[in-house]
């Protein structure tokens, strides 16, 4: 006889608990075979992560329902003969110790104005959310959480641009969480670069106020045209090759940009200037030990100090040379991995290549060593002009610079990145300017919605700035505007007027 069916509501408990030595431990082993060993090595690298930010409490949401999961269900769970649940857990976790008996008499005599107290509270400490799904051998979903820097790094910089803020509700209160969502790939409908392009589109996709496709539309649509030989289908997943990640990225309503590894110094300036700008790339790499190619996702960056020219034919410091770690969304570890970028040699051919050591968070696993091979960029349709191209005038006008400042002992630094028009206009009420200069930046101006900006500074603070029209593909005509900042030397504004003019635009000061 076949069990009754229930059509009863699902029943939802919110509770919180102390935030446990082992968060493994918070997931009992699903029963069978499980490919692979138990705890997931993701569960591992989330407790550990956690316990870097404070976390001391969880608040566990027992019936969640994830966009992305229960399209992934339906798509693919829903037609399995095991009895998949379509709902998830949601883990919440705060900095603040709250009881199980603190959190239930905050609900007790409530009011509107306990609640926006309450609500400010848990703010204050809010560290993030993962979705627990109920997939044996990859449980961690959708996840968000807050950024850190490593304390031990005195004098480095840590930097998220591509981070977004995650509007949450629980239990009747609104939160925020700043990050990058990341989740764990399950090889049903999503393998790494799947989850890799996921992380990457979240962002983008939000400035241009695009749908962010779910890992299953992702897999759908960079295998409408294009199926691995070897596999032959879309579903389950065993991974996508570069040309389906740019079909997936068209489909979502971007432009992919293929950037195959060239050499160190290129691929650290095409990895900071993107990741500077908002673009959060897909970077495919393989490990030393290894033949298999994976894809992790760019987050962040730590920059170091500019070190010092060593050709002496150049007049500048190149700003992207600071580049020492990204801070990658790695679906076989977790969030914010730390891979440092060095030099490494390969045994063949003897050439130099891009390398990337990526550690864990207590540094108790030995760094995993991989190389470089390309980087892929999803960007909106109208940035059009390469960051290759920006920086190829950067570097003229830097040389350029330098001779000219070079009798005054200022030393001229580099970096080109992407902002928005409506960015950089809000950031010109902090540049300096004069009365006038400001007003015919921002009021005479007219701008393209992403510029490329080619920021020349020196250890004092930022020279001046060339504004291009992004929406070019060459770099040479589309020159909007020459910005000069209070640390150039007045005595060689006349040059910067000479130069703008050349470059046929108007300099704002």
């Amino acid at each position: 006889m076949n069990p009754k069916p229930s059509w009863d509501y699902p029943e939802q408990e919110i509770t919180a608990q102390p935030f446990p030595v082992d968060l493994a431990s918070l997931r009992p082993k699903p029963p069978g075979l499980i490919e692979g060993s138990w705890p997931p090595t993701q569960l591992i690298y989330l407790g550990l992560y956690l316990g870097k930010l404070g976390c001391k409490t969880i608040v566990v949401e027992a019936h969640y329902v994830d966009r992305d999961y229960i399209h992934d269900h339906a798509l693919f769970y829903a037609r399995s003969l095991r009895d998949y649940s379509n709902a998830c857990e949601r883990w919440h976790y705060f900095s603040d110790a709250i009881t199980a008996e603190q959190w239930s008499q905050r609900f007790q005599n409530a009011s509107e104005k306990t609640r926006a107290e309450y609500e400010q509270q848990l703010q204050q400490s809010y560290l993030g959310f993962t979705v627990m799904r109920p997939l044996p051998g990859s449980p961690v979903g959708r996840t968000v959480l807050r950024t850190y820097g490593s304390p031990t790094d005195s004098g480095d910089t840590h930097l998220f641009p591509t981070v977004r803020d995650y509007p949450v509700h629980l239990a009747g209160m609104k939160l925020i969480v700043p990050g990058l969502a990341f989740q764990q790939q399950d090889q049903g409908v999503s393998a790494c670069a799947t989850t890799a392009l996921w992380s990457a589109l979240q962002n983008v996709a939000r400035l241009e106020e695009l749908h962010v496709p779910t890992p299953a539309e992702i897999t759908q649509a960079a295998s409408r045209y294009l199926l691995s030989s070897s596999v032959g289908r879309a579903l389950p997943s065993e991974g996508l090759t570069i040309q389906q990640l740019c079909e997936a990225t068209r489909a979502a309503g971007l432009h992919p940009l293929v950037l195959p590894s060239t050499s160190v110094e290129d691929d650290r300036a095409q990895i900071l200037g993107y990741i500077s700008s908002g673009f959060a790339p897909v970077l495919t790499i393989r490990p030393e030990l290894g033949d298999e190619a994976h894809a992790v996702c760019g987050v962040g960056i730590k920059l170091g100090t500019v070190p010092p020219q060593t050709d002496l034919n150049l007049r500048f410091q190149d700003g992207a040379a600071a580049l020492r770690t990204v801070y990658i969304h790695d679906d076989r570890l977790g969030p914010y991995a730390a891979a440092h970028v060095a030099p490494w040699t390969l045994a063949k051919g003897n050439r130099i290549a891009t390398g990337l050591t990526i550690d864990w968070p207590d540094l108790a696993v030995p760094a995993e060593l991989s190389l470089l091979l390309a980087t892929i960029v999803p960007l909106p349709e109208k940035l059009r002009m390469p960051l290759r191209r920006v920086r190829d005038l950067g570097l003229a006008l830097a040389q350029r610079t330098g001779k000219l400042l070079a009798p005054y002992g200022v030393k001229v630094i580099l970096h080109c990145r992407f902002r928005t028009a409506v960015d950089y206009g809000r950031a010109a009420f902090g540049f300096g300017l004069t009365d006038e200069g400001l007003y015919k930046l921002v009021c005479k101006t007219v701008l393209s919605r992403y510029i490329g900006v080619i920021e020349l500074s020196s250890n004092n603070g930022r020279l001046y700035d060339l504004l291009l029209d992004a929406t070019e593909t060459r770099a040479n005509p589309s020159a909007l505007a020459f910005v000069r900042h209070p640390k150039f030397p007045a005595a060689c504004l006349p040059n910067l007027g000479a130069i703008a003019k050349t470059f046929g635009t108007i300099l704002v000061a």
